[in-house]
């Protein structure tokens, strides 16, 4: 377990990332592409959000497998660290499975020879990524939640038993378990 000013430091990095992730993903989801797609012709529109996109997922992976590695060195529980690794995997899948496959599909959803067919399943396969978009928001959000809960209550408690209301009773086993 961290402690004094590595867990200070661990907690500084931890909120930073979760930050600028919840922050990017916000901006995009209620600025970024709204404006694109309001501004400029689809096809064009969806050429600027493609790599916007592309980043926030890779962000996204990178950002959960540290938050995971912060989350254990922390001595937080089970769901402060399954939470961003599950979140990195949706990142990635999202970008690694479906983005391909969207592109892919563009050209037959949006170009002159634009079939019934393949529009439907561009629908079905944004709709698809939007809703891991809004999943991984969510999630993150849920995240916050869990590390100041725990920052409130003093998290670096014993990883075998269970954090209690009292924050300096938890100051004190952590101090002890160090």
């Amino acid at each position: 377990m961290a402690t004094g000013f590595r867990s200070a430091g661990l907690r500084g990095g931890l909120w930073l990332l979760l930050g600028g992730w919840l922050g990017a993903w916000f901006l995009f989801a209620f600025s970024v592409a709204p404006t694109a797609f309001q501004s400029l012709p689809t096809e064009l529109a969806g050429s600027v959000v493609d790599p916007v996109i592309a980043s926030l997922h890779f962000y996204g992976a990178a950002a959960g497998i540290v938050l995971f590695g912060i989350g254990r060195s922390l001595g937080r529980g089970l769901w402060h660290q399954l939470l961003p690794l599950l979140m990195a995997a949706l990142c990635l899948g999202s970008e690694l499975i479906l983005t391909p496959q969207i592109d892919q599909l563009r050209a037959l959803t949006f170009g002159p020879g634009a079939t019934l067919e393949a529009t439907a399943r561009w629908w079905r396969l944004h709709g698809f990524s939007m809703a891991i978009y809004t999943t991984v928001g969510v999630l993150a959000m849920a995240l916050v939640g869990l590390h100041a809960w725990s920052d409130a209550v003093g998290a670096e408690a014993p990883r075998d038993g269970p954090i209690g209301a009292n924050p300096a009773k938890n100051r004190v086993e952590s101090q002890k378990n160090a």
